[in-house]
């Protein structure tokens, strides 16, 4: 996907989420393309220096959570807020389960991520073959 589609879908989302009139539609479209790019030269100006890279994403999402509150009504950014924290929540769920098998291939076809009984060639996940 690139980056204009990943924009849409996330506009379409917020869209969708916060029933956005036309005139917000337009106002997070335009936000959230500005932030792409920034956060696209954050990447290529940090790569490799994850600190750095983690800093000034929050500083883009910090700014962009001040922006939206004065696009979106007071109703429409609680729900932005609250949807905003149940995603961040899922991704560290997802990312620690992803913890658990380090070192692995991860996704769902995974006989040892997935607990799937298989023919064991040594997976290093299921215990089966140790």
């Amino acid at each position: 996907m690139n980056p204009e589609e990943m924009v849409n879908k996330l506009v379409e989302r917020t869209k969708t989420e916060l029933k956005l009139n036309e005139k917000q539609e337009k106002q997070v479209k335009e936000l959230f393309t500005e932030n792409f790019m920034k956060i696209g030269e954050v990447m290529k100006k940090y790569q490799g220096q994850r600190d750095s890279m983690t800093f000034y994403n929050q500083k883009i999402e910090d700014q962009q959570n001040l922006s939206l509150k004065k696009i979106l009504t007071e109703e429409q950014y609680k729900i932005y807020q609250t949807n905003l924290e149940k995603r961040k929540q899922e991704m560290e769920k997802r990312r620690k389960e992803g913890m658990n098998h380090r070192g692995q291939r991860g996704g769902q076809d995974n006989p040892a991520v997935n607990g799937k009984k298989h023919d064991c060639k040594g997976c290093g996940g299921c215990g089966e073959n140790n």
